[in-house]
């Protein structure tokens, strides 16, 4: 096996192909979008009503990824368009994971393999920066250690910066596997390294100016770090604290018992067996002949090391509970260094067949067959984690292209003619949708008290206190943000508040102020249940007097300024 391969032109069609390919197999399974893909979309919309992250709500830290949804739903509002770039996104990371596997393992053979199990293992749409900013990280790295030099250099800083822009941990990321590059590249030579890493540093800086000014202006940089902070703590509750163990072994035990959860859990063991052997691969090249040594660190060891270092990360930052919809976010680097290990123990498998001693025969042997069984499980646990049997028969390709078009063009329909009913993540559109649609108007907003974000977007309505969905109890909880709840509140137009009554205690707790002035300036006026099971109120605002009803429920609709002589006499919620 070479240490490159030897046609780019021809890797690079495959890599076209397998990305179109990945693309329409993401596109045709397409049905709805999760809970969770809808705060990007809530954020997007907030953009197309004006409004302007930091300065009239909570910067999430991935200003990039919803300003693409925005501008997508400017060309073709609707879910269905969001899932599009979504598939666009996961088939270029495809692309460019054949791209890099086939040149660090020297085979168009594992380079399919990488990114055909980069597909298979179907990460969410949303989490498309996760997949594609490792592996266009890994590519700019290969063309520098071909040809250092400022150019690519440049090129590395301004991915750094559209990662920082995508979502900001993943900036950081980038920032690791560059800096174990360029350290991998110039060492020993310590002048050239200072000077590769100062003009690489220099360039992200210039690259971001134009954000960090932006950051200033809108909120200042205290307060946008302040919010970063607030975002982690509210995922903080998700993050392992001990390693997840397989549910398999709690249950009957038989093969029937086996879940996606359990080949989730498998998946994530295999990530740190992967780690593990790339790290022992690494310093044990040294023993290698010393031409095939020096030949293959110079090629891979760049790559392989930037690779280990950002999938440290994302285990450590990135991989969190729920582990059966989060495991696929190491996706890329889990299939890039796992080829990658595959391929260099069976490479030093063969040379040691041919002249090394009985015993390193034994080793070597033992240590490939360990990775094969590794590389046979995981591949199972990925075909039923991803539930692949299903999706292939879901893609209709055995009915012919006209079939598989037309299922595309029943999806696009439904998710292009608002309301969108297909794409609700859960149940049937509630009637609560068409209510705040048809009751409100474009320049007013709506507050939630639970997360559902799904509601702001589907009611084409933007959020009210600058959060598309409140985090308790640790998040967003201090005095100063909920002043600035409160502030942003006040200068809004918010007519209904739709209050969860059985979750009520739990926001009272995190947000005592924000709690009490919906007590004293909302009065209810009807209620739904949603399908957990939770008691919804709908809350009107006390000086607003309804100029209708809606529905048989008859909820208020439409709303005036009400005269002081109109005001409601009691009510409080």
């Amino acid at each position: 096996m070479t240490t490159r391969a030897s046609d780019p032109a021809r890797t690079w069609t495959y890599a076209t192909a397998i990305g179109f390919i990945a693309f329409g197999f993401r596109l045709i399974n397409v049905r709805d979008l999760p809970n969770d893909h809808y705060m990007h979309l809530a954020w997007a919309q907030q953009l197309l009503f004006g409004e302007l992250p930091g300065r009239d709500f909570v910067d999430p830290g991935m200003p990039l990824t919803y300003l693409l949804s925005a501008l997508v739903q400017v060309v073709s509002p609707g879910p269905f368009s969001e899932a599009v770039i979504c598939c666009v996104m996961i088939g270029t990371a495809a692309a460019v994971t054949l791209v890099v596997s086939a040149e660090l393992t020297g085979s168009i053979v594992a380079g399919v393999a990488a990114a055909v199990l980069e597909v298979a293992l179907y990460p969410r749409l949303y989490s498309y920066p996760k997949i594609l900013v490792p592996a266009v990280t890994l590519l700019l790295i290969q063309q520098y250690g071909r040809r250092p030099g400022r150019l690519p250099l440049v090129l590395m800083a301004i991915w750094t910066a559209i990662a920082v822009l995508l979502r900001h941990d993943l900036g950081v990321y980038a920032a690791a596997g560059f800096g174990t590059a360029l350290f991998w590249i110039h060492w020993p030579r310590w002048g050239d390294l200072a000077r590769a890493v100062a003009s690489y540093a220099t360039a992200v800086i210039v690259a971001m100016i134009p954000y960090f000014v932006f950051v200033q202006w809108a909120e200042g940089s205290i307060e946008h770090f302040h919010e970063a902070v607030e975002f982690a703590r509210g995922e903080a509750h998700q993050r392992f604290l001990t390693p997840p163990t397989l549910p398999f072994f709690g249950d009957s035990g038989t093969p029937a018992a086996w879940s996606a959860e359990d080949s989730a859990v498998l998946l994530f063991y295999a990530a740190h067996l992967v780690a593990i052997a790339a790290l022992v691969l690494l310093v044990t090249s040294r023993n290698a002949p010393r031409g095939t040594a020096d030949q293959s660190q110079r090629s891979t060891g760049p790559v392989v090391g930037a690779s280990l270092a950002m999938l440290v990360l994302y285990l450590v930052v990135v991989l969190r509970h729920p582990i059966v919809s989060r495991i696929q976010d190491v996706a890329t680097l889990l299939t890039i260094l796992g080829v990658w290990v595959f391929a260099e123990t069976r490479r030093r498998a063969a040379d040691v067949r041919v002249a090394g001693s009985a015993s390193a025969r034994r080793v070597t042997a033992c240590a490939f067959a360990m990775v094969v069984a590794v590389a046979a499980a995981s591949a199972a646990s990925i075909w039923n984690l991803g539930s692949l049997t299903e999706r292939l028969r879901d893609t209709r390709i055995a009915d012919g292209v006209d079939v598989m078009w037309r299922t595309v063009e029943g999806v696009r329909e439904t998710g292009t003619q608002w309301p969108w009913e297909r794409f609700w993540p859960a149940g049937e559109l509630p009637e609560a949708i068409r209510y705040l649609n048809t009751c409100t108007e474009p320049n007013e907003a709506v507050l939630l008290t639970w997360a559902a974000p799904e509601y702001y977007f589907f009611a084409k309505r933007r959020f009210a206190a600058g959060h598309a969905l409140f985090l308790p109890p640790d998040a967003f909880t201090t005095r100063h943000d909920q002043e600035l709840m409160l502030a942003r509140m006040r200068r809004q137009r918010i007519p209904i508040v739709l209050i969860n009554e059985t979750r009520r205690k739990e926001f009272a707790s995190a947000y005592g102020e924000v709690d009490r002035y919906l007590r004293q300036e909302y009065v209810p006026s009807g209620h739904f249940e949603i399908p957990e099971g939770s008691d919804v109120i709908i809350a009107i605002r006390r000086d607003l007097k309804p100029e209708r009803t809606y529905g048989a429920e008859r909820w208020p609709c439409g709303f005036d300024k009400r005269g002081k002589q109109d005001g409601p006499e009691s009510g409080l919620l």
